[in-house]
């Protein structure tokens, strides 16, 4: 409250000052250190895992971080929603244990090992890469127990625990026992720096430049003659659009698509066949007249069995072929086709017969089986530049332009891939009707955002197999021996449970340091061919299968948890990673999903919208916006999220976020200052003797209450985040807790009236902090220090308040609210003409019409306010912040407000300003204090 301005005497003393320890701004960078180590003392990390044992379980399933380097904001803003999901999960009565994990397998740990050791290798690389994930998930740990984050941080899962890479392992074998494994020679993206194959979530496609050429590819001169007899002894070529010249060499065959016309051109030294439908852009492009010289069904073209002569292999004949992958919107409808270098070319390649040609090294050079014998040992890279000379050399090369296209990049080394065919192992999708199985079970599982859904079974519906190895060596071995002659394969569910037994208590490195021959007592000779000799395989399992299978050495293995968890949560792009890896592996080892529901959220961007990382230099660090506003600040941001976008990090943003949290900050503060006197054992007021507006703040609070106990029980914490936010600046300071002001500083100190105000009081501020606490998690733990008397137990170990029903007199309180509206308005008029100042300066005189359609339910309003005590003028002088309210019986001399029925005349109050409460009054007393104030002074 202002000083007062009366130089005679002061009565700040006779006043109800607001008094708080509670800080007005926090000091986060001290107080969320102390409040770490409080709740590190306090072992509430355990307390809070075994809170409510006994009661129905809540288990949310920690999708594993990799662990390797800080966390960024990303990080931050899921582990933080998971944790708003399990304490409120908490506060609602059920058992919460949540177990960390971490994903610590994989190429980007052995990279950065082999990076500052090259020479380490085998059981030595091994233990390194421990040591290096070890290093860094220390690091994590203590950078998410920082976000106030309550886990089982003591106890996390790790997938490189030697029990936890085991059961990769029995999983593995599980699948192999029911013959979803297989091994065989298929063109798979890969990366040539990384030097492994990888999985579809495991690529991005960004744009690219590359050549764009048109080849020419030589029908048979026998061919010709059948088909275009007018044409025989000219030259007619099939012209070939290509973007990767350095898969010429490897080509196999022409492809046309089925059924399709196809017309002869004109090009001046060359007669070219190309889809009818593109002849008018082929013209543009070549500049050249559109002459029709002849015209054929590619199905004619197949009859016959045609062949086109190789442009690079001059005695190489190449079959022309029809397939439906061919496009005739775009190019020339005539493709070339290297099974052993393209998928799709792959598909072709085995459903005709073709030869799988792929002699690329791992690291991307031609081997010697290459035919094209300058090519031995060149990258294809540097390929891309001799083929277009040879082609120009031999007049093979109509047309060379350039092309920017999106092309497929490893996630990792952000290189451009390749695509070559290796032997590998596969789960086949196709078995037991697994993909369809998959898209059932997610339709019995709730998806949200809702429109998620179609998304996860697009991912799950697109895919015909999963590649599960890779060529690397920190990860679990595909445990399975390789014949060095014949290339047969020896696995079976037993070895490798063998091998899991001893991995339980060696670890992976087991692998690495066994003979095959102790392992195999009926020897290592190939029992297919007899003369080869059995070999370790090399290949590691894709780390998606590690974490994906997480249900199976997690859930089901930890007591304290269960199977089917009851969420993951996790980054929309886990539809195709994670999510999708643990369903799959679910249907086959469980036959059920493994999760009840998902919830997915978008990926972090900045101001502009864009994704952020570490190429364009926009990531932002979790701690550099903790020590901007604090953990609180930096969990409110999270859950101002519609987890149905993307979470945009800016500075506009954030300091949006910052004025609500202050907003709330600041109303506690106000509350708790008004309390300090206040017992609840023995001062408090029954609902029935409380002032009509008190009555009504219980009844907007339980409003508030329910819309927010909703919110959580629906994981809408956008929607606990605004209605935290209105609450406080909407219902309570601008209205509620500025009515009731006057009462609580001036009324006297154990009066009914103020008494009434602060109950309420407590009990906002009770519900505020409880429902507040799963967000702003240390703000809430500071505010129930301060109210509640002989804490025992954190705010995180107290369950939210069950508030019963005030529903009453609803319809009456829309009236007087937007009577009130109507009323501020005509003193907004008088102010505006410097009659008053200031609303306490203003007498209102008021009448309602009784024909009006409200009249009826204000009267009865009335009566049963008077009957409790409470008169009308009184009520209406606060509910206004008013000196002085009169309900007149005519609308003599008032003017109709905007609200209809509602006449009102605004003038400046009569008497004087009372020193002690500043209302006016006709006062007697010789310092001006109102009768009021002189009752409660005298």
């Amino acid at each position: 409250m202002p000083e007062l301005d009366n130089k005679k005497i002061s009565f700040k003393d006779t006043l109800n000052l607001p008094t708080t320890n509670f800080p007005m701004r926090a000091n986060h960078k001290e107080d969320d250190a102390a409040m770490l180590k409080r709740w590190e003392d306090e072992n509430l990390y355990m307390r809070s895992f075994e809170l409510n044992k006994g009661s129905k379980k809540f288990i949310l399933h920690d999708g594993p971080p990799y662990a390797n380097g800080h966390l960024h904001i990303g990080h931050a803003y899921n582990k933080i929603l998971k944790d708003i999901v399990c304490k409120s999960q908490r506060m609602l009565g059920k058992h919460v244990p949540v177990v960390p994990g971490w994903d610590c397998h994989g190429l980007p740990i052995e990279f950065a090992v082999t990076k500052e050791n090259p020479v380490l290798a085998g059981a030595e690389l091994k233990k390194a890469c421990r040591e290096y994930a070890q290093k860094w998930i220390a690091v994590q740990k203590y950078e998410f127990k920082q976000l106030g984050v309550l886990m089982n941080w003591d106890s996390p899962y790790l997938t490189m625990d030697y029990g936890y890479e085991a059961k990769i392992l029995n999983a593995f074998g599980l699948l192999v026992e029911q013959q979803y494994i297989e091994r065989k020679n298929k063109t798979v993206p890969w990366c040539p720096t990384c030097q492994t194959s990888l999985a579809s979530a495991e690529i991005e496609y960004s744009d690219r430049k590359d050549p764009s050429i048109y080849v020419i590819f030589t029908l048979q001169n026998s061919i010709t003659v059948q088909l275009f007899p007018q044409l025989q002894d000219k030259p007619v070529s099939f012209l070939v659009w290509t973007t990767t010249p350095w898969t010429l060499p490897l080509n196999r065959a022409v492809l046309l698509k089925p059924n399709t016309e196809y017309a002869v051109l004109d090009a001046g030294s060359n007669y070219i066949i190309v889809g009818k439908t593109l002849i008018d852009k082929i013209a543009t492009l070549l500049n050249i007249d559109k002459t029709i010289v002849a015209e054929c069904n590619s199905q004619k073209i197949v009859e016959l069995k045609a062949h086109a002569v190789h442009p690079l292999i001059n005695d190489l004949f190449v079959p022309v072929l029809v397939d439906d992958s061919v496009l005739t919107d775009d190019g020339t409808a005539c493709v070339h086709s290297a099974p052993g270098v393209g998928p799709i070319d792959y598909e072709v390649g085995i459903k005709h017969g073709l030869e799988i040609y792929s002699p690329i090294t791992p690291d991307g050079h031609y081997t010697n089986d290459i035919t094209i014998k300058e090519l031995v040992g060149m990258s294809v890279a540097h390929a891309q530049g001799w083929v277009i000379q040879k082609l120009l050399d031999n007049n093979k090369l109509l047309h060379k332009t350039s092309i920017k296209h999106s092309y497929p990049h490893c996630w990792r080394c952000r290189g451009g891939l390749i695509f070559r065919a290796t032997k590998q192992w596969f789960c086949d999708l196709s078995r037991n009707n697994l993909k369809e199985k998959a898209s059932t079970a997610i339709n019995t599982i709730t998806m949200l955002p809702k429109g998620s859904h179609n998304r996860f079974e697009a991912t799950v519906e697109g895919r015909l197999e999963w590649c599960l190895s890779r060529q690397r060596a920190w990860g679990v071995p595909i445990t399975a021996a390789i014949c060095n002659s014949c290339d047969y394969s020896y696995i079976n569910k037993e070895f490798i449970d063998e091998i899991a037994h001893k991995v339980a208590e060696h670890g992976i490195e087991y692998w690495d340091t066994v003979s095959l021959e102790s392992l195999m007592p009926q020897g290592i000779t190939c029992p297919q061919c007899i003369t080869g000799l059995l070999k370790k395989e090399t290949d590691i399992l894709d780390v998606w299968f590690d974490s994906g299978v997480s249900h199976y050495a997690v859930l089901e293995e930890n007591s304290a948890l269960q199977f089917p968890a009851d969420m993951y949560l996790e980054g929309k792009d886990q539809h195709r990673g994670w999510f999708q890896s643990s369903l799959l592996t679910s249907m086959i080892i469980e036959g059920t999903p493994c999760v009840k529901t998902i919830v997915t959220h978008g990926y972090t961007v900045d101001a502009q919208g864009r994704k952020m990382s570490k190429s364009l230099g926009n990531v932002v660090a979790q701690q550099s916006v903790i020590e901007t506003m604090g953990t609180d600040g930096l969990r409110l941001w999270a859950s101002s999220i519609d987890n149905s976008g993307d979470p945009v990090v800016s500075d506009i943003l954030l300091k949006n976020v910052q004025e609500v949290f202050r907003k709330i900050r600041n109303t506690c503060r106000f509350l708790l200052s008004n309390i300090n006197d206040f017992d609840s054992m023995h001062h408090a007021i029954t609902v029935e003797k409380m002032h009509s507006i008190d009555q009504y703040a219980l009844q907007e609070l339980n409003r508030v209450h329910t819309e927010i106990i909703n919110a959580y029980q629906e994981y809408d914490f956008t929607r606990v985040f605004h209605t935290l936010g209105d609450y406080c600046s909407t219902d309570l300071s601008s209205f509620y807790l500025d009515i009731i002001k006057d009462r609580l500083y001036t009324a006297q100190k154990n009066s009914l009236e103020r008494r009434s105000a602060q109950t309420v009081c407590v009990q906002i501020l009770d519900v505020l902090t409880k429902l507040m606490a799963p967000i702003l998690s240390f703000t809430a733990e500071q505010l129930s220090d301060e109210y509640q008397k002989n804490k025992t137990e954190s705010i995180h170990l107290q369950r939210f308040p069950v508030l019963v029903n005030q529903d009453r007199d609803k319809d009456c309180w829309e009236i007087l609210k937007n009577i009130r509206s109507a009323l501020l308005k005509a003193i907004e008029v008088q102010r505006e003409k410097q009659v008053v100042k200031h609303s306490l300066e203003a007498q209102v005189i008021i009448f309602i019409d009784p024909q009006g359609d409200y009249a009826k339910k204000m009267q009865e309003f009335f009566v049963r306010m008077n009957a409790r005590g409470e008169s009308t003028e009184n009520f209406l002088k606060e509910f206004l912040i008013v000196s002085q309210f009169t309900v007149q019986a005519t609308s003599d001399n008032l003017e109709e407000t905007d609200m209809r029925g509602l006449f009102a005349r605004v003038e400046h109050a009569s008497g004087v300003k009372c020193p002690r409460c500043w209302q006016w009054d006709l006062s007697t007393d010789p310092d001006n204090l109102c009768r009021r104030c002189e009752k409660i002074v005298r």
